[in-house]
């Protein structure tokens, strides 16, 4: 009896863990390539303040009961359940609304761009304590990569797509995972379907498999990928422009997120918001969706990396400069 009741026990918590409005944004490898891209592209000055901050001389650090020796694993940390700041993994906008244009969360609820801005000004007090530093700089490193993924911009009754259910005739290339909603295909099923999947097939991959091995090598394909020039025209601009570019993936017609009638874009062409489960059809997805927007999910991880790194620096090395001074200026 009680093995019965402890297995009804586990049903009912893990279900309220995996619920649609618990999604991560990239997944667990999507976050690790933002983390370490990131780190790759951190100055002298921003390296060495992290090893004071993680006390590399000294084995790491304790943070939340979780001990660290470096950012890149702790990105994950928003995460684990329960989540500390769960409103700040996404932004939720009206449905008539047409881009995002400031810093301003919108609504009364906090958003990712409170978290950005939150937790940027915590790793940049040099009176705070290091493990407020490094909770907040492993927070931010997560932020950075909820911002970039387009459905984390989106409406609240839909749950930003996890409430869009699919049937997915694709394969996320050789990976397990199987999206049952649209928001799952963007988290996780785009960047197994294109960047990770080709990185599988390379000589070098198959020749040095570790856990973390297909994060590295996804890096390495990003990094090299990305002239100087590319990257500082990217990264000196604020996150509300990043949520923005999403936004505006979001609503694109082909995403197959919405539906625009009149200046609503709607949960469909019958109904404004989620109908409700009885009523929510499910929407066809084929390879050719998967190859039409993996590329877009490749671009908005690497675009994420870069500008987190922008961040970091911004935030411990006082002699960093802002590469491109267009932070204030709006489309």
């Amino acid at each position: 009896m009680r093995l019965l009741q402890l297995c009804i026990w586990l049903t009912i918590t893990c279900g309220a863990c995996l619920s649609p409005h618990q999604a991560a944004a990239w997944g667990k490898y999507g976050h690790l390539v933002v983390c370490d891209l990131a780190y790759r592209n951190l100055t002298d000055a921003s390296k060495e303040e992290l090893k004071l901050l993680f006390r590399a001389e000294k084995g790491g650090i304790t943070v939340r009961g979780r001990h660290y020796t470096s950012f890149n694993v702790g990105c994950l940390e928003e995460d684990e359940f329960p989540r500390p700041h769960p409103d700040d993994h996404f932004i939720n906008v009206p449905r008539g609304a047409t881009s995002i244009d400031s810093n301003t969360c919108p609504g009364k609820k906090s958003c990712i761009l409170a978290g950005i801005s939150r937790d940027a000004e915590v790793l940049g007090n040099r009176n705070a304590s290091a493990e407020n530093r490094v909770d907040a700089l492993m927070a931010l490193g997560h932020w950075v990569g909820d911002i970039h993924q387009p459905l984390h911009v989106s409406f609240e009754d839909d749950r930003g797509g996890n409430l869009k259910p699919i049937v997915l005739a694709g394969r996320c290339g050789n990976s397990k995972y199987r999206a049952k909603e649209l928001h799952g295909v963007w988290d996780n099923c785009l960047l197994e379907a294109g960047l990770f999947e080709r990185v599988r097939q390379r000589d070098d991959f198959k020749k040095s498999w570790g856990e973390r091995t297909i994060t590295y090598r996804a890096v390495d394909t990003l990094q090299a990928n990305t002239t100087l020039s590319e990257e500082q025209s990217v990264v000196g601009t604020d996150p509300w422009v990043w949520a923005n570019e999403s936004y505006a993936i979001t609503l694109t017609p082909a995403i197959l997120y919405c539906e625009k009638v009149g200046g609503v874009c709607q949960y469909s062409s019958s109904h404004v918001e989620y109908p409700g489960e009885e009523n929510a059809e499910k929407i066809p997805l084929g390879q050719d969706y998967l190859n039409a927007f993996e590329r877009t999910a490749e671009a908005r991880v690497r675009l994420a990396g870069f500008r987190l790194a922008h961040i970091i620096n911004l935030a411990l090395d006082p002699s960093y400069t802002v590469p491109i001074q267009n932070s204030t200026q709006r489309p």
